[in-house]
């Protein structure tokens, strides 16, 4: 199975179901994955259900070869058995496609020259719901102790905010939530975010009184105290991308939260992508403004006393 993607973030470690599905019985989680958005690719040719025939570009997300190319964002999980043993394809697809059935959806394709017998097999379902459909590719064979599942949640093509809408985010609301994702545990600027921070550096050189606060805030997954640490990594990362790119160092603070302030509901995999974040915050004005200092003929007045 081919996934190709931007950007992924999983803790260190961490081994993670698709939301609304479990590790099968006997099995364990061998890898897993989340792209923000990513494509799965595999190297199949799939007939639909509904026409018996070879999937087109009309019948969802597949070439006009018939090979899937879901894009969106993509969970990812390779599954095997705890004692290693081959697993049982056939059981797990009829599994699979019971659970499915049960969370709304449907098979729409099965690969081209499938064996029930053998069990190697791959199918796509259809989780539809009223605005989001969901992909589920299932990939089973029995000569191997692995089977991969991923779900592809259809989404746009992340857009990059330009300078001007980063600035009318800031007048408006004084935050603006930066489009940028870092490999697992890691804090080191990815290529594919560059651009979304050249735009920062665009924004500070239009506006050169502007100072801002680097947010980094993560989701509740893992140690709290090592998720605030790796947040102000992160943030510390950026600014030091922003400073070589010749903005002043006075000019960026960087800050790392962690957990401690979530926007969304961490039980879920959606609201925990939400919470995974960084923002530029711009610092509220003083208490005492300049219009509060008493002129100099109030203070000969109290001199004068």
């Amino acid at each position: 199975m081919l996934v190709l993607g931007l950007t992924a973030h999983v803790a260190a470690g961490e081994l993670r179901n698709p939301d609304g599905f479990n590790t099968p019985q006997d099995h364990v989680i061998k890898r897993s994955q989340v792209e923000d958005f990513a494509q799965v690719g595999p190297n199949a040719t799939f007939v639909c259900t509904s026409t018996s025939k070879s999937c087109t570009e009309k019948d969802g997300p597949f070439d006009k070869n018939g090979q899937l190319k879901a894009e969106g964002k993509v969970e990812s999980v390779a599954y095997g058995r705890a004692d290693s043993k081959d697993v049982s394809g056939l059981q797990l697809q009829r599994t699979y496609e019971r659970v499915i059935k049960q969370m709304g959806g449907r098979l729409v394709a099965v690969m081209l020259g499938q064996s029930e017998k053998t069990g190697q097999m791959r199918q796509v379902h259809l989780i539809e719901r009223k605005d989001q459909k969901k992909w589920v590719f299932v990939d089973t064979r029995s000569q191997y102790t692995l089977l991969n599942l991923s779900v592809i949640t259809e989404t746009a093509l992340p857009d990059i905010l330009t300078a001007g809408e980063f600035k009318s985010q800031l007048e408006t609301q004084g935050y603006v939530a930066l489009n940028v994702n870092f490999d697992t545990n890691k804090s080191v600027v990815l290529d594919s975010d560059k651009p979304t921070l050249d735009q920062v550096v665009s924004l500070l050189a239009l506006s050169p009184d502007l100072r801002l606060s680097v947010d980094g805030h993560t989701d509740n997954e893992g140690n709290a105290a090592a998720n605030k640490q790796l947040s102000q990594q992160r943030a510390e990362a950026i600014v030091a991308y922003l400073v070589n790119a010749g903005v002043a160092k006075d000019r960026l603070v960087a800050k790392g939260f962690g957990s401690e302030t979530p926007v969304a509901d961490n039980r879920t995999e959606e609201g925990r992508a939400k919470n995974r974040r960084v923002e530029l915050v711009k610092p509220k004005p003083s208490v005492h403004s300049a219009s509060d200092k008493p002129t100099d003929s109030v203070l000969l007045s109290l001199l004068a006393r």
